[in-house]
């Protein structure tokens, strides 16, 4: 069974993530690949701790929940450890305590070493141990690895409550191998099987036990190989350790060669973007469609709508293969039908999918889930730009009765409304209450303190609307379905001029987080209103008001923008969605801003989340951090169980390249714009090659200058246009 809390748990919600009060203490490294992830700590261990991640998981099961390495029974000493600089494999070195052999007999601290490498290929967890001592004769080393199983779901440890669980089966052990296996409420059979090479000298349900003799100069390599199964599922055999590395690395060698470099004056710089393309390589799993970005480990390992949009928007000048993966992928799973267990209706695009045993069971409702009401117009907005980036007609057509489909579902749901808005409520029991990107529970709420009342009618949703209306008009002149395009650009003009109408709060300058069911006014200040402008619908006169006030003391806190205003009632800086910085939010903000020529506000928030990021660990900036103002000398305050890496924060760095430059693609027409480039003061130059666009690339530098920046084309392979505007 699962390790429960003590004492009452009072949370409010079902899918809230609790934060165990010693795990998340301990420094964690990941790995994934497609459906499989791994976190240990900073000794590759996986440690028996209370209510912790730590553990290799397929499928959203924990298929390995201990796996810790011993010598002489003691812990040995961590003398590095980290991931990789592509991010595919960790690599930890480890050395032994001093140990009383017998009276007579002391092996000193530091005398061995233990070269530690861990990485994934599908199903699969490969270690592997690179033994070696520096004694000055031949001695023996005992070195045991201590496992067990206990297949939870990744729902169970994010705090989800079972009453039922179903049965762990008995061990089987053979000379070089145990055999851990689980029969599930679903009727479906787990099994995780470990081989060691060579075998060990003795071999028990949870406890792999060598002694090497160690010769000085000869060292002595351990190999083991975890293997995640279903029933009878046949399997290919097991590599060695370096050929699943080298094949890891191959999965993700062809992203990176089609993807437009970046280089800059400024070298930890250029390491944001190595490390943030890389933790999105990490978090690309291959399809039939192409690869899609999954979430974020560890607590969101599978596909979200909303999410791989987003990251696909932030990274497609760049890596546009993405973006088609990710039209693809959820192209095949457009809603069909009504269903109120799981919140889909037709034309809706999928929210969350999941695999485990709680899925399967109907204890969550993600098989998939559509509680998501923005995920379709993102969905439309998504293949607009890519459209326009790519001038790729064939997959335009191919997906256009799927925005058909998704229109469809847009229109009538606002024109159900009086005041013709995408709303949501939710109609599942298990489903998720607020459906817009700030989910939780409490997000959406009026000024005094009380929750809004559904349904609701989000203020960025109806800009995400807008561009998908402009989006949906461009895709249909373009595949010939020229009579939609008047019927579409006249909804769109029609909500804009309704919003502004409906959200704008003159006494305060802003746009109000939300309509309630009533159509009252969520009279709230939070970072919802930037997505207006980053999607163009915002009122050049407000867009300047908002601009001031998001630069107020309330709304930025010195690393980024607050979810919610310090001032309203209920302002937390330690909460998920009401006061805390989440990096992708703010460099939303950002491009929001450039696009409206209000260049201040956009630098200050560009360094200020630079500047966050070289206080994270290798600048792998998390999913959000807690909203605390900046104080001299101390980094931003860390939310204790946010996902790292995680999808659209890997892609903040290049969301602000974007924007910096201010790149308008028409493939269409064979020519990309720089509309009024800028940079900010601590970059001097910023360089791209391999930039795409339609059949051409071309490479160009941006420099500082006296106006702005000085653009200037280094070479270019095709004919498209550049075009420089200030």
């Amino acid at each position: 069974m699962t390790d429960r809390p003590s004492g009452d748990v009072i949370v409010g919600e079902h899918y809230y993530i609790l934060a165990s009060d010693v795990a998340t203490d301990v420094p964690k490294l990941v790995l994934q690949h497609d459906d499989a992830f791994l976190v240990t700590d900073r000794r590759g261990d996986l440690p028996q701790l209370p209510r912790s991640e730590f553990g290799f998981y397929v499928d959203g099961t924990r298929f390995l929940r201990q796996c810790e390495l011993r010598v002489y029974d003691q812990r040995p000493i961590v003398l590095n450890a980290g991931v990789s600089g592509d991010a595919l494999q960790i690599a930890v070195d480890l050395t032994n305590a001093d140990v009383a052999l017998s009276a007579q007999i002391v092996l000193p601290g530091r005398a061995m070493r233990v070269a530690r490498r861990l990485t994934l290929y599908r199903r699969r967890l490969y270690q592997s141990w690179r033994v070696e001592t520096f004694a000055r004769v031949q001695h023996e080393l005992k070195v045991t690895l201590h496992l067990s199983a206990d297949y939870v779901d990744v729902f169970e440890i994010r705090g989800h409550p079972r009453p039922q669980r179903g049965e762990l089966l008995a061990p089987r052990l053979e000379d070089d191998r145990v055999r851990f296996a689980y029969r599930g409420l679903d009727r479906v059979t787990r099994v995780t099987e470990v081989v060691f090479d060579p075998p060990p000298r003795r071999l028990e349900a949870g406890m792999a036990e060598y002694v090497l003799a160690l010769t000085p100069g000869t060292p002595v390599e351990i190999e083991m190989v975890a293997t995640a199964f279903v029933d009878a599922e046949v399997h290919p055999p097991a590599l060695v350790f370096d050929e699943a590395a080298q094949r890891r690395y191959t999965v993700v060698a062809g992203l990176e060669h089609e993807a437009a470099r970046i280089s800059s004056n400024h070298d930890l710089f250029d390491h944001w973007v190595t490390r943030s393309r890389q933790d999105l390589h990490l978090l690309c799993t291959e399809t039939p469609d192409g690869f899609v970005p999954y979430a974020g480990i560890p607590w969101y390992v599978a596909p979200f709508g909303r999410d791989a949009l987003i990251t696909a928007l932030q990274l497609l000048p760049f890596e546009p293969e993405i973006a088609r993966g990710v039209l693809r992928f959820l192209a095949r799973y457009v809603g069909t039908r009504h269903d109120d267990f799981t919140d889909q209706e037709p034309g809706k695009i999928l929210h969350e999918y999941r695999r485990g045993e709680m899925a399967a069971c109907r204890e969550i409702p993600f098989i998939p889930y559509y509680g998501s009401v923005d995920a379709a117009p993102l969905f439309v907005m998504l293949l607009g730009d890519y459209l326009r980036w790519t001038a790729d007609i064939d997959i335009a057509r191919d997906l256009w009765p799927t925005v058909e489909r998704v229109v469809g579902w847009m229109l009538p749901a606002a024109e159900g409304e009086r005041t013709g808005y995408l709303r949501y409520v939710r109609r599942s029991p298990l489903g998720l209450v607020n459906q817009g990107w700030k989910d939780s529970q409490d997000a959406i709420m009026h000024a005094s303190g009380q929750l809004a009342d559904p349904p609701i009618a989000l203020v960025e949703v109806q800009g995400y609307q807008y561009a998908a209306l402009l989006g949906a008009a461009e895709i249909a002149e373009a595949v010939g379905h020229h009579q939609r395009v008047p019927v579409l650009l006249e909804h769109a003009l029609h909500l804009r001029e309704r919003l502004e109408r409906d959200f704008w709060m003159s006494d305060t300058g802003f746009y109000a987080l939300a309509l309630d069911a009533a159509d009252k006014p969520c009279r709230v200040v939070s970072s919802n209103p930037t997505h207006l402008l980053w999607t163009g619908m915002a009122d050049d006169d407000h867009a300047e008001m908002v601009a001031r006030r998001l630069m107020a003391a309330d709304m930025f806190s010195g690393w980024g923008l607050r979810t919610l205003s310090s001032r309203e009632r209920l302002y937390n800086p330690m909460s998920y969605h009401n006061g805390s910085v989440w990096p992708h939010d703010t460099a939303i903000a950002v491009a929001g801003l450039r696009r409206y020529g209000l260049n201040g506000p956009a630098i200050a928030l560009s360094t200020a989340l630079f500047e966050a990021a070289l206080e994270f660990e290798s600048m792998r900036i998390p999913e959000l951090f807690c909203g605390f103002p900046r104080l001299a000398g101390y980094g931003p305050t860390r939310y204790p169980v946010a996902c790292a890496p995680q999808a659209w924060a890997t892609g903040v760095v290049f969301h602000l390249i974007s924007s910096m430059l201010g790149l308008v693609p028409s493939a269409a027409t064979n020519q990309i714009t720089l509309n009024r480039p800028l940079l900010p003061p601590w970059l001097t130059w910023l360089e791209l090659s391999g930039l795409r666009i339609g059949k051409s690339r071309l490479a160009l530098r941006v420099s500082q200058g006296r106006d702005g920046a000085a653009v200037e084309l280094l070479a270019r392979e095709g004919d498209t246009e550049l075009v420089v505007r200030r």
